[in-house]
């Protein structure tokens, strides 16, 4: 039974890789409603499968009278993350039972379908992950073939090949939308999680044959950053590369793996930068943003490629010493310039929040900063029940339409406003300060618990880098269902590999 289980969560997983980021019916302003119909009906489905299982198994237990040594031994396994996502699923239900408008609430249809029910049905996948997922790494197969397929869709798409007609009822000039996921927002997000995780995926692969492919991957994937109206992906990603930089300092033999994937990015620069300086090889002219303008224009691409190279001739410098001296140079590496890069990040964040603090305005990054101010102060003037638990998951609409009427100053309402764009306002607000702090307290845990065990596996911290780029993306990036399955995937995958370690 237990292997049926395992077989079950590695088909749902396989099909949310593969099926959620690429299907597409013929109606592009329909897309998410397609995707949350994919996921109804396959997270129903696992739900179903494997709760008949556990009825049976239970019965089995009591019929064999071991379910007290069962519940004991289960007990034993529970984890700070699931209680923190016990407590995340408690709030979500007062906050639904507090609402004035429980159906919207409960639906996410005002908030890009990230509701009540999305944020229920993600809890209780986390745990039969957590619980189920096998932790083979065969799995992953599937997101790399199913996001590849995707990658390769919307590269297509921006250089004006419209072979699967996705732009039939929207002007082609729009550039917010790309490939089979929709608004270049969600996409920036995506790439946010797909990236980091692939970086560290070469680590635990033992032929090369898999790891070149990984690596023809990566390429691609950042060749997709630099075509692509998304300077959020480089903040999702730029995040994750903090921890990826870290971890791979912690032993030098990982410092080659970030080496090749730094010389990948520059070759691949390289092409693009051709590409753009030459835009009559397409049918469409590349879309470049910011920052992609100045990596391209300034040939900034190259700086990662001459340092992966730098970073290859110390290696090869290093393997010649003595071993005396191989010993001092790892271990200050791993020891010295690892606490180093920690100061480093802990430098640049307070610098962001100073930069952010002194430079506020409503257009900061792209009128996000409208978006926030208008929320932040619907939450000041809400109620104390309503700054407690929230108005509801998915209502944020409710709180800034009235702070946008009664605004002093003429701002246009639109769709933008359902969302805050930042993933721990957005809890401040519709799930309050409990769900806040628990949002917040889901993101510092993993970390707790990677540093709490000695014998971190690859597979692990590849995971991690994946949640740190969710992370990354969520405080610019609005919620949206697709990122937060694969997010809730992720996630559960993460608490099945430290059950394993604490098992082991």
């Amino acid at each position: 039974m237990k292997t049926i289980k395992n077989e079950a969560v590695k088909m749902f997983m396989a099909l949310m890789f593969t099926l959620l980021p690429l299907y597409y019916t013929d109606n592009y302003y329909y897309i998410l409603d397609d995707k949350n119909i994919i996921f109804e009906i396959f997270s129903k489905i696992i739900i179903t499968v494997i709760g008949s299982l556990l009825v049976i198994h239970l019965i089995w237990d009591i019929y064999k009278k071991k379910l007290g040594t069962d519940v004991k031994a289960e007990v034993s396994k529970v984890n700070s993350l699931d209680i923190t996502m016990i407590l995340f699923l408690v709030a979500t239900i007062f906050s639904l039972i507090h609402t004035n408008n429980f159906e919207t609430s409960f639906d996410g249809s005002a908030a890009w379908l990230v509701g009540g029910y999305a944020l229920i049905i993600g809890v209780v996948l986390y745990f039969i992950i957590s619980r189920f997922f096998s932790g083979k790494a065969d799995v992953w197969a599937y997101l790399l073939l199913g996001s590849l397929a995707v990658i390769i869709i919307g590269i297509l798409d921006r250089f004006g090949n419209d072979f699967l007609v996705m732009h039939d009822e929207i002007p082609y000039s729009w550039n917010i939308f790309i490939s089979t996921i929709g608004n270049v927002n969600f996409w920036a997000a995506f790439l946010s999680m797909i990236i980091p995780f692939f970086m560290l995926v070469p680590i635990f692969l033992k032929s090369r044959g898999y790891r070149f492919f990984v690596y023809l991957f990566l390429g691609i994937s950042y060749f997709s950053l630099f075509i692509v109206l998304t300077n959020t992906s480089y903040i999702g990603i730029g995040t994750a590369l903090l921890f990826i930089v870290w971890y791979s300092l912690k032993d030098m033999k990982r410092l080659k793996n970030l080496a090749v994937e730094g010389i990948v990015f520059s070759f691949v620069g390289a092409i693009a930068e051709y590409l753009w300086k030459n835009p009559n090889t397409f049918a469409r002219p590349m879309d470049v943003d910011t920052i992609s303008y100045m990596l391209l224009n300034y040939r900034l691409y190259f700086l990662p490629g001459i340092l992966g190279v730098a970073v290859i001739f110390f290696l090869l410098v290093e393997d010649r010493l003595s071993e005396e001296k191989q010993t001092r140079v790892r271990h200050f590496v791993e020891n010295v310039l690892s606490k180093i890069w920690i100061g480093l990040i802990c430098a640049g964040v307070g610098g962001v929040v100073v930069y952010v603090a002194s430079n506020y305005s409503l257009e900061l990054f792209n009128y996000r900063g409208s978006i926030w101010y208008f929320s932040f102060h619907g939450f000041m003037d809400g109620s104390a029940g309503d700054k407690l638990i929230g108005v509801g998951p998915g209502l944020l609409d409710s709180v800034t339409r009235p702070q946008i009427e009664n605004a002093s100053f003429f701002v246009e309402w639109d769709y933008l406003y359902n969302t805050a764009h930042n993933d721990v306002l957005e809890y401040l607000v519709t799930m309050g300060i409990v769900g806040a702090v628990l949002k917040v307290v889901m993101y510092i845990v993993p970390f707790v618990m990677f540093a709490k065990r000695k014998n971190n596996e690859a597979q692990k911290a590849a995971v991690l880098a994946a949640l740190v780029g969710y992370m990354g993306q969520g405080m610019i990036t609005g919620p949206y269902l697709f990122v937060y399955v694969f997010y809730i995937i992720f996630l559960g995958a993460f608490s099945t590999y430290d059950r394993m370690e604490q098992i082991s």
